[in-house]
């Protein structure tokens, strides 16, 4: 007869292959390290794999990590279909080289082109702006965000929102539903139009008016 611990675990192992699964990207920053790593470590509402991206091993133990779920390497993140089953992609860390990357649809680092290859993929990015905006309260305790070059960095915020990265609250981010958003905000990100990942993330809906991609367009044209 099995005994209580056994069958928790298998349980435990079941229910951890049917939630969604999420691939939680590392980049080399740790502001607010601890406390992100304490929610990822009781959230329930995914199946995460980590991957470590450009010296991200650095700063983030490597150990505890591991605990949240298996680790995938940027080779395997870049292999045909291994973004199928990626419920999100979000990136706590988000730093300012690899934001810059992104915002400037750059592929260089493994960080710029996880993010790049989950665009193209249509699934969506989320992420906290702790350490890649200049004018947050964590670099500004770091002395930042104080010259021109701050101003010039900040700008690529902005840019990243109309290439659909989803900034947001870690709440928001470890939420099971799709992170919420006005169209106003949807139309204002993409330059006036609605982007295939929005809509889906609508489920197929979209406000009067609104324009879409070409995209977008043939995903509402398919499924009516």
């Amino acid at each position: 007869m099995m005994q209580d611990e056994t069958i928790e675990r298998i349980v435990d192992a079941v229910l951890m292959r049917m939630r969604p699964r999420l691939l939680l990207l590392l980049n080399a920053a740790d502001g607010y390290h601890e406390i992100i790593l304490a929610r990822l470590q009781h959230c329930r509402h995914f199946a995460p794999q980590v991957l470590f991206a450009d010296g991200a091993q650095a700063v983030h133990p490597a150990d505890a990590w591991r605990q949240l779920g298996p680790v995938v390497t940027p080779a395997e993140i870049e292999q045909v279909g291994a973004l199928d089953n990626i419920d999100r992609v979000i990136a706590p860390f988000l730093d300012f080289a690899t934001a810059a990357e992104v915002a400037h649809d750059l592929f260089q680092s493994d960080g710029a082109r996880c993010i790049q290859l989950a665009r193209l993929h249509n699934t969506p990015v989320l992420a906290l702006d702790y350490n890649c905006n200049p004018h947050s309260e964590l670099n500004r305790l770091k002395g930042l965000g104080g010259n021109q070059d701050a101003h010039s960095l900040a700008d690529n915020l902005p840019r990243l929102a109309q290439r659909g990265i989803q900034f947001c609250s870690l709440e928001q981010m470890l939420s099971p539903t799709p992170l919420p958003a006005t169209a106003a905000d949807a139309v204002a990100e993409t330059g006036g139009y609605i982007t295939l990942s929005e809509l889906k993330q609508r489920n197929g809906h979209c406000p009067p008016g609104a324009r879409l991609t070409d995209l977008a367009l043939e995903y509402q044209r398919g499924n009516q």
